[in-house]
């Protein structure tokens, strides 16, 4: 089938990209899932207890080297955000035409045969995924299958995982966990660019990060900011301004 970019060329695929549906049923919906073609090939039955092996299908000599997260699309806000954050990432961009996105297993189907074709333009062009990119380029391909998630996220799911994720870097800071406390950093890095400046996401995790005594009660405070801001409680906002000024820390 041909694919039809909306950015990026056919001849020269970067190995990642969005693909999003037109809704048949309500004309300026959009739905997307993100593809991936992999520069090393995975054998995931290595990686699984042996009495599960068995059931996991046949994947040829080559394991798997391209796969769409999530298996099919995802509502999307518009599709300004999406070509906005495809820029921003670096990424392809297809449009798979439109479709009725009710139906889940003829998605899926579709999405499979353009993550084949897909795969095969990157074969035939040669092009792995890190060449000949700008810098800004490989930092957005190392950001990975997570920043993708959280782009498909709620708020109210991006702040469940935003608590999370405070909570081991603290945990893991407090421990001198480095490799725990680095990786925390970086996903709640990722997260915060798809959440609302106003939710201080990069004060929080100077917060998360501090070994002072301080550092704890910051940081729950300014997840308790950007919680009272999603149920739009202003008033609680400004209480809590007010105790962060009073700490004496931020400036």
């Amino acid at each position: 089938m041909a694919l039809n970019f909306e950015r990026g060329k056919p001849d020269s695929p970067r190995g990642h990209a969005f693909v999003y549906f037109n809704d048949a049923a309500n004309p300026g919906t959009i739905a997307a899932t993100y593809l991936v073609v992999l520069p090393v090939s995975v054998d995931f039955s290595k990686y699984m207890p042996p009495f599960l092996v068995g059931q996991v299908p046949d994947m040829g000599e080559d394991g798997i080297t391209a796969f769409a997260f999530p298996p099919a699309p995802e509502p999307m806000a518009n599709l300004a955000a999406l070509q906005e954050m495809a820029d921003r990432r670096h990424d392809d961009l297809l449009n798979a035409g439109t479709a009725s996105l009710t139906d889940v297993m003829h998605l899926m189907t579709v999405v499979g045969e353009i993550v084949e074709e897909y795969a095969a333009l990157c074969n035939e062009a040669g092009s792995p995924i890190l060449d000949e990119q700008s810098p800004d380029a490989l930092e957005s391909a190392d950001v990975g299958v997570d920043d993708v998630v959280y782009g498909l996220m709620s708020e109210a799911d991006q702040l469940g995982e935003l608590t999370k994720l405070v909570g081991r870097l603290r945990f893991a800071t407090e421990g001198g966990d480095v490799p725990t406390a680095e990786d925390a950093s970086g996903r709640i890095r990722s997260l915060g660019r798809h959440m609302p400046s106003n939710r201080h996401i990069d004060q929080l995790l100077d917060a998360a990060q501090s070994t002072s005594s301080d550092g704890a009660k910051l940081a729950q405070l300014y997840l308790e900011r950007a919680y009272s801001l999603l149920r739009e409680d202003y008033l609680h906002v400004k209480s809590i301004d007010d105790e962060i000024e009073a700490t004496g820390i931020v400036e």
